[in-house]
């Protein structure tokens, strides 16, 4: 490897201060490093000839790498020093060790599923479908008004059911362990390219939650006549209005995460991190 980046969280000291000292550390090894959080990253010319993406924070900062990463086609290395860490491989403390092996050729690559959202507006004449890609999850969620949105979903062209809900995430395995956790989903092992249905708040539905698989097609039609609103990994906020259509498929993109410890340690981690003590 000649030239790594390392991005930061902007708002974590400590994030900053070990990015610098990663530099310098890198630096006396002959590797270049280019150092920043990730809006400096989109520069023109910023990810130019990048090897490896270092990521120094919590999932928010991963994710961010990660986005990054998929552009420049290259892996990501997360190191945990945030709140949340599910995706992170190291800890500062052996964070040198880790990526020692890496630059000697050692480790894994873990290439994670994503997904392909296509929105179709019905308003106003409609428009081109808007595409974009998720590492985590889509989600469609109510809007300012504090109203249940009513959202009919379909798997493959089958009629599966209607959620009055505040809201309906479609995730990847990786997101299994984000925002569809928190919203009452199963934990999927992240190498499986499953994806995952979760309402949010859903009332009276005898379906809170599914596995599809990894080739299904996820269609949800906005049924409201209340505003929403569409994201994707917390990012490309779209409003959706009465009609408006997201269709929801495994995309042909992967994102590649850079690893030093075994796949089944995964297990260990998560045990670890869902632990409240």
């Amino acid at each position: 490897m000649k030239r790594i980046a390392v991005v930061h969280n902007p708002h974590s000291p400590a994030s900053e201060q070990l990015s610098r000292e990663l530099g310098t550390w890198l630096a006396a090894r002959g590797v270049e490093a280019w150092r920043g959080h990730s809006a400096e990253a989109r520069a023109p010319h910023a990810m130019d000839d990048i090897d490896l993406i270092v990521a120094l924070g919590g999932d928010g900062t991963v994710l961010r790498a990660a986005h990054l990463a998929i552009m420049a086609d290259v892996p990501v290395l997360p190191v945990a020093l945030g709140h949340l860490n599910f995706m992170a491989e190291l800890l500062p403390e052996n964070l040198y060790d880790g990526l020692e092996s890496l630059l000697n050729g050692g480790g894994w690559r873990d290439v994670r599923a994503m997904l392909d959202a296509e929105i179709h507006h019905d308003h106003h004449g409609g428009g081109a479908p808007v595409h974009t890609l998720a590492l985590n999850e889509v989600l469609v969620a109510r809007g300012d008004i504090n109203r249940t949105l009513v959202v009919d979903v379909q798997v493959y062209d089958a009629p599966l059911t209607t959620y009055h809900a505040d809201g309906v995430i479609v995730s990847t395995a990786t997101g299994s362990t984000a925002y569809a956790l928190s919203a009452g989903g199963p934990i999927i092992d992240p190498r499986s390219r499953a994806l995952e249905l979760v309402p949010v708040a859903a009332h009276l539905t005898d379906l809170p939650s599914l596995v599809l698989h990894e080739d299904a097609v996820v269609t949800l039609t906005l049924r409201s006549r209340y505003a929403a609103a569409f994201s994707s990994d917390g990012r490309d906020h779209l409003p959706l209005h009465e009609g408006d259509v997201v269709i929801v498929r495994r995309a042909e993109q992967t994102c590649t995460f850079a690893r030093v410890y075994p796949q089944t340690t995964f297990y260990t981690r998560m045990a670890r991190r869902l632990r409240r003590d």
